[in-house]
């Protein structure tokens, strides 16, 4: 049982006040006062005064301190429950998704059932003088405040077990000498109120070990499957070794590191005489030998995204000890949905060599992310757990309207008539490269419209040399492309508008936003609210980076395009997946030897990004944006709008509609039904008649000023000596693209340049 006593704070308050200003006049009778009950306070209060303040307010602080904590300190489960640990994520409708870093996955057992073991392997490695002290160790914080006030700052903690436990349980790991201070005053009071084994009974039943495990019995459940009581010397030593730094050497992580730590803490129970030097070597000769829990929570790879944003925002402490709650914007009824729909197109396409899939979807006016799959299955072996939605992973054709975009901001429009036919393009080792489209066929003059609807190469390449490839790289990035290997233009060339640069989906996701947004920036967000363990809001807003980027009119060209099924009927026929039961906008890509391909569109409601292909990024069979991709972005969609209104893409003021030939671009009557509608800014209308012979792009109009962040190049910079490129990829993986290095089990980039790009 706890030793209990009665304390007038007040009067504690003001002896110790009057002890401090007995002191300040050199009086001797003050020292007499701090042989009762609460000397030591006094002492460390005198300490702190003199080293830090001069004054008696330490002594106000230390016993405001003491009567602030009465509560929680006075009763050992209020004290262990002091801290609402945990963390509770939510999805937008309140379903929970996780629960986790805490109370409910502590248990908590008495010290006779903790093995010897493990109690002197934590009291060899975190304080040695636990059953000497009184609380805190004179040597250790004098060494502490020695180390820190050299280095004007906190730097050494000096701390002995029972001021670990009450950081841990009343204080926060703010690193300042007043934290410090009413750390020391709390451990002192804890002395008085219990015993040593009591003690060390709370703190071995609080201390966090990772892996969301509080305590010595949720620790040795998490990384060894079996009670704390039958734990050995070696596991013991890991987990005592845990506790000075749970994620460094997490086991699981890093073995090495969780090896090193664990001989140390050997080397330590040798030192203190609780184990012979033969033991400490036998025991440092075995392996490390640890497992990890299976995940079942909801959403798992929107989790994490979440976590680690939590981490970045409010610190591990609030995430794993603060008790909050979290609200984020998915949607889980669609995310369940959306798992199902991956997971059952990549099972049918499981003879084509086709074993993976990543789904992201927002919504364009506020970026909320509303699905995430970041695999076909989390749980499964050697790749589950990667998240391909933030992989770097060529985006094949469905970049070209990134370079279609800059082209249009420059004077083009979808009347605008370029050549396909066969290309010359030197390269380095002074071999020619010649482009080809998908089907290797080249269908001469042809208008923007229809080469974007189609997906086709060759013009696709005019586009951007007409577009300049540092243009096009800023608008990529204005859109909300952060990739680092678009830093590197000279890497590409042009294959970068065949996809040969590297993108996450869920960057892509953000700038098909930015298309359907009408040009303002769009940056996918998956927190809505945060609330602390009381239900105060404490949610840290995302800076505003909301801005415009291109005009509304220039999107909406490029949002009419690619919702125009009938001009891709040409090379997708009249029922492909990209045809949904409302208006959409949608752009396919496929990558070299089809190692990945993707299907990324967008409604006035929904945005979703879908990537299909394999983690080793080994080749599939066959398999293209349309029949990969495509229909799992189709049914996705379908499935998300259901019940929604149908809504068209609203027409921004100042564009203007004309009927033009299909084959040049020019003009016709506009009752002429082989016509085309076709858009155009009002001040850039199109005045040449179909079959005039007048080339529409030989004097190109600016339409907008360039972006403040990169002046527009003149046509003749666009003209430049062209960079050389490898044989594209179907759906533009090619390009002259080292191969870049991945984290382990991430999609790598591709190598092999064989096949003509795809839609």
């Amino acid at each position: 049982m706890a030793k209990r006593s009665n304390i007038n704070f007040d009067h504690v308050i003001a002896d110790l006040k009057a002890i401090a200003h007995d002191m300040a006049k050199g009086s001797r009778k003050s020292w007499g006062a701090l042989t009762s009950h609460y000397s030591r306070i006094a002492i460390l209060s005198i300490t702190f005064l003199i080293v830090i303040t001069g004054s008696a307010i330490a002594i106000d602080m230390g016993m405001t301190t003491m009567k602030a904590n009465q509560r929680n300190i006075s009763n050992p489960e209020s004290l262990m429950n002091s801290k609402n640990t945990g963390t509770t994520i939510l999805d937008r409708n309140g379903e929970v998704l996780f629960q986790g870093y805490g109370a409910v996955t502590r248990h908590n057992i008495p010290l006779n059932e903790m093995p010897d073991s493990l109690k002197n392997a934590t009291l060899a490695t975190e304080d040695p003088d636990f059953y000497q002290h009184g609380g805190f160790s004179w040597k250790g914080t004098t060494r502490a405040i020695i180390a820190d006030l050299r280095h004007t700052g906190m730097v050494q903690g000096g701390s002995t077990i029972t001021q670990q436990l009450v950081k841990n349980t009343l204080l926060t790991n703010e690193k300042s000498f007043t934290r410090k201070y009413k750390e020391a005053v709390l451990a002192v009071d804890m002395e008085r109120r219990y015993s040593k084994d009591q003690i060390l009974q709370m703190y071995l039943n609080t201390i966090y070990y990772g892996q969301g495990a509080y305590g010595v019995e949720s620790a040795a459940q998490t990384y060894f499957n079996k009670p704390a009581k039958e734990l050995t010397l070696e596991e013991s030593a890991l987990l005592a070794g845990l506790a000075q730094s749970p994620s460094r050497y997490d086991p699981n992580v890093d073995k090495q590191a969780a090896k090193d730590r664990r001989d140390y803490v050997l080397s330590r129970m040798q030192e203190e005489g609780y184990i012979t030097e033969s033991i400490a070597n036998q025991t440092a000769n075995k392996p490390v030998v640890a497992g990890m829990r299976k995940i079942t929570i909801k959403a798992p790879h929107f989790v994490f995204f979440v976590l680690d944003e939590l981490r970045r925002k409010y610190g591990p402490d609030i995430v794993e000890k603060g008790g909050i709650t979290v609200t984020t914007t998915l949607d889980y009824k669609k995310q369940e949905a959306a798992e199902q729909i991956v997971k059952a197109q990549v099972e049918k396409l499981a003879s084509r060599n086709a074993t993976n899939s990543g789904l992201v979807a927002v919504t364009p006016n506020n970026g909320d992310i509303i699905s995430m799959v970041g695999s076909v299955d989390y749980n499964k072996p050697g790749y589950g757990a990667v998240n391909v939605t933030l992989a770097q992973l060529q985006p094949g054709s469905s970049f070209k309207p990134i370079a279609y975009a800059t082209a249009f901001t420059k004077g083009w429009n979808g009347a605008t008539k370029v050549d396909d036919k066969p290309m010359r393009v030197p390269q380095y080792d002074g071999t020619v490269y010649e482009p080809k489209n998908y089907d290797g066929k080249f269908r001469g003059q042809m208008t923007l419209r229809r080469a974007l609807a189609n997906s086709f190469n060759i013009p696709a390449i005019e586009v951007l040399k007409y577009a300049g490839l540092p243009d096009t790289i800023t608008m990529a990035h204005s859109l909300g492309i952060q990739a680092p290997s678009l830093t590197q233009p000279d890497r590409y060339g042009l294959s970068l508008v065949l996809g040969g640069g590297e993108v996450r989906p869920l960057d892509m996701a953000g700038v098909y936003s930015t298309f359907a947004n009408y040009g303002t920036t769009v940056t996918p967000r998956a927190i809505k609210q945060v609330k602390d363990k009381y239900g105060d809001d404490i949610t840290k807003p995302a800076p505003n980076t909301s801005k415009q980027v291109i005009d509304p009119r220039v999107t909406y060209m490029v949002t009419n395009i690619l919702s125009d099924n009938k001009t891709r009927e040409e090379m997708f026929g009249t029922n492909s997946p990209l045809k949904l039961s409302r208006p959409a906008a949608v752009k396919t890509g496929t990558t070299n030897d089809y190692r990945d391909n993707w299907a990324v569109g967008y409604t006035p409601d929904i945005v979703t990004a879908v990537w299909v292909g394999n983690n080793d990024h080994s080749p599939m069979v066959n398999v293209d944006g349309v029949t990969g991709a495509a229909p799992i972005w189709k049914d996705y969609m379908e499935m998300a709008h259901a019940g929604m209104p149908i809504k068209e893409f609203p027409v921004p003021p100042g564009v203007v509609f004309a009927k033009v030939c299909a084959s040049d671009g020019g003009l016709v009557d506009q009752n002429d039904p082989n016509g085309v509608t076709e858009v155009f800014l009002a001040e850039s209308q199109e005045t040449r008649r179909c079959g005039s012979g007048s080339d529409s792009q030989s004097k190109p109009q600016p339409i907008i000023e360039a972006r403040a962040e990169a002046p527009v190049e003149q046509v003749q910079q666009a003209q430049a000596p062209i960079q050389p490129v490898d044989e594209p990829g179907r759906g533009g993986g090619g390009g002259n693209i080292p191969p870049q290095p991945e984290p382990p089990q991430a999609p790598q980039a591709p190598n092999k340049k064989t096949n003509p790009a795809a839609p």
